[in-house]
């Protein structure tokens, strides 16, 4: 669960206003601007900082690949970006971006994937050829693809024994069995072995096209450079087909699955249904889980020593269906539970407090502000708001934030809160199915 906690709590987007610019189209406002490279979207923020971020995003996930397929995407791109090209080896590769300081890498997620460079803006036209040419013509060699198999079956394996992580997979495919989210972008052991140099290839080609990616750049940019640059080498993509989108799954019936694991102390977490990302409520809900988050540490961590690390959040990369986690660790699990469940209950009859509210916005966009000091990380969030379709939230997040009243809080808390599907990692003798409390209904 660390890694989406930790997501949950970052945000960055740009804003937008349509005007004409020779052959590109133009949202812009003061320096963030959105252009239209030859059919490729492309997001670029002048930082004027000397540090350069260039992120290939690719739309669409886990939907991008079947169930026996899961990782693909995550082994694909890693191999991609430094596993050299069809022109230069990978030592030689490696070497010229060492020499320079360049860094390469890659990820998936629920809901996208992406190759990303970071460099030094003296060494920014080799580094972006390198770039360029890793994402148009990568080697895909036998050799490195082996090596790479090999290495993702162990951080399968690794995975698989750490207890958060299973109780997220467990959490994800039961909640949304025969959905996109069943599928794991990190893959499993079995579907790694199973995996060919073939399916690599095909995937790869599928994928890497206008129509699912676009571009991000921070950094000291100059517009006509980047242009310049995605003219002669990214705009060469193919055009491809757009991602085949899935209906949103809503949470609507309560259940629990409780999963027989000899570990030392018992984990579970509960889900529920959140809010569409580009709903004018978001900003309001984000807030509304943060607040939760403190109240959980205070009630079950400060006053009954219940767990060291409880949580409640969004989960900031679930886009196309989005959802809210409440979390825990602890050897006490039925208390727990009944703890969770009456925090929940007593915000939904009488609300937050305004001095919650006033305190969680300092600490809010304190820590938001923090995240955003490098280049990497604007974008990272940069391309994450383009994805959840909320583009104006960028410039104007701040303000968004400090317009949220009680009021607004305390009605979309009280909303989008509703059956909650848990699911516990742990000694099953230490719970029963009773013991999985739902919220009360409102009004009954």
């Amino acid at each position: 669960m660390n890694s989406t906690k930790n997501s949950f709590k970052a945000f960055l987007i740009i804003a937008a206003l349509l005007v004409f610019s020779g052959n590109c189209i133009l949202y812009s406002q003061e320096n963030i601007k959105e252009l239209d490279v030859d059919g490729l979207k492309v997001y670029i923020k002048n930082t004027g900082k000397n540090v350069m971020s260039a992120r290939l995003f690719i739309r669409g996930g886990t939907a991008n690949y079947t169930l026996e397929k899961q990782g693909i995407e995550w082994l694909a791109y890693a191999i991609a970006v430094n596993g050299g090209t069809t022109s230069m080896p990978k030592s030689d590769f490696l070497a010229a971006a060492e020499k320079m300081g360049t860094e390469f890498g890659s990820d998936a997620t629920l809901d996208y994937g992406e190759m990303n460079m970071l460099c030094l803006k003296e060494s920014w036209d080799r580094s972006w050829s390198l770039f360029a040419d890793a994402i148009l013509n990568p080697a895909f060699t036998p050799d490195e693809f082996a090596n790479k198999k090999e290495q993702y079956i162990s951080y399968a394996k690794q995975n698989e024994s750490d207890p958060d992580y299973r109780l997220e997979q467990l959490t994800l495919t039961t909640t949304f069995k025969g959905k996109n989210y069943e599928k794991n972008p990190n893959g499993t052991v079995e579907s790694f072995t199973g995996m060919t140099l073939d399916d690599i290839k095909t995937f790869y080609k599928e994928n890497i096209c206008k129509s699912r990616a676009f571009l991000v750049v921070a950094g000291n940019v100059d517009e006509s450079d980047i242009i310049a640059k995605v003219k002669s080498t990214l705009a060469s993509l193919p055009a491809g087909t757009p991602v085949k989108e899935e209906s949103n799954t809503k949470i609507e019936l309560p259940g629990q699955d409780i999963v027989d694991r000899n570990i030392s102390t018992n984990y579970l977490c509960g889900i529920m249904s959140g809010i569409s990302w580009d709903s004018p409520d978001a900003v309001a809900m984000m807030v509304a889980m943060n607040i939760m988050y403190d109240k959980y540490f205070v009630e079950l961590r400060t006053k009954r020593g219940l767990s060291y690390a409880p949580a409640a959040y969004m989960n900031g990369l679930a886009i196309s269906n989005p959802y809210s986690i409440f979390y825990i660790s602890t050897d006490h699990p039925k208390d727990a539970i009944q703890v969770m469940v009456d925090v929940l209950n007593d915000v939904r009859k009488n609300g937050f407090t305004s001095e919650e509210l006033i305190d969680s916005k300092n600490s809010y966009l304190t820590t938001h502000f923090m995240r955003l000091e490098t280049a990497a990380t604007q974008t990272q969030h940069i391309g994450i708001w383009n994805l959840r379709g909320n583009i104006n939230a960028f410039d104007n997040f701040e303000n968004l934030v400090d317009a949220v009243s009680i009021q607004d809080i305390n009605r979309v808390f009280t909303s989008n809160t509703g059956s909650i599907k848990w699911t516990y990692l742990g000694d099953p003798t230490k719970v029963t199915p009773e013991d999985f409390k739902q919220i009360e209904k409102i009004g009954f």
